[in-house]
């Protein structure tokens, strides 16, 4: 049987992930800081990934969003440079 994922937040990373849910810029940050608070106001990983956000995921990508907030904060949320596709040729 799967561990159940948790996460217990204090209130100043709520704030801050409220923040970032209410007034990012970017979209898959206010995606991410969402499905953050809903796993931390026990919902569980699959929930969340089938009928807790706009868009159906993958209950593992889930799973590493909440990863990478609990290793890196806010920042975690953030694209990593180099990812997506490489131009096919250098002008």
């Amino acid at each position: 049987m799967p561990k159940i994922l948790r996460i217990s937040l204090t209130a100043e990373q709520s704030s801050e992930l409220e923040q970032a849910r209410d007034h990012s810029d970017k979209p898959y940050v206010r995606e991410r800081a969402c499905a953050i608070l809903k796993i931390a106001s026990k919902m569980s990983g699959r929930q969340v990934a089938q009928q807790g956000l706009l868009k159906k995921r993958r209950k593992d990508t889930i799973y590493e969003w909440v990863n990478r907030y609990k290793a890196e904060g806010i920042s975690g949320l953030q694209i990593r440079s180099g990812r997506g596709r490489k131009p096919a040729f250098s002008p």
